[in-house]
C-alpha cells in the first residue's frame, strides 16, 4: 500500500479520486467506480443523494494530484492575496479588546 494518497492523472475519468482510492486500497478501479456510482444512486433514492457527490468534490479539492505536492485547496490558500486576507482575518479575530 502507498503511504500517501494522490489522485492518479493517468487513470482518471473525472478528477482521479476513484483511481486514488483504488490504488490506496488495492481494489479494482472499475469496482471502486461502480461502488461510488451505486452508492450515489442508492443515496438519491433514500434521500441523501448529494452526500457522495459532495464527498467526491471535497476529495478532489483536498487530495493532491500525483504530479503535484499540493492539493488544489493548498494551492488556493497559499496564494499571496488569500494569505493576506486570511492573516488579516486571523489578526482581527485574535486581537484583544481593551
Amino acid at each position: 500500500m502507498n503511504a500517501t494518497l494522490h489522485r492518479k492523472m493517468d487513470n482518471k475519468m473525472l478528477a482521479g479520486v476513484c483511481s486514488a482510492i483504488a490504488a490506496q486500497t488495492n481494489l479494482d478501479l472499475n469496482a471502486v467506480r461502480l461502488g461510488v456510482a451505486g452508492v450515489s444512486v442508492i443515496g438519491g433514492i433514500i434521500g441523501i443523494g448529494l452526500a457522495v457527490p459532495l464527498l467526491y468534490v471535497l476529495a478532489w479539492v483536498l487530495i493532491p494530484a500525483d504530479d503535484s505536492d499540493m492539493s488544489p485547496a493548498q494551492r488556493w490558500f497559499s496564494k499571496p492575496e488569500v494569505k493576506d486576507v486570511m492573516d488579516k482575518a486571523s489578526d482581527a479575530l485574535t486581537k484583544k479588546k481593551p
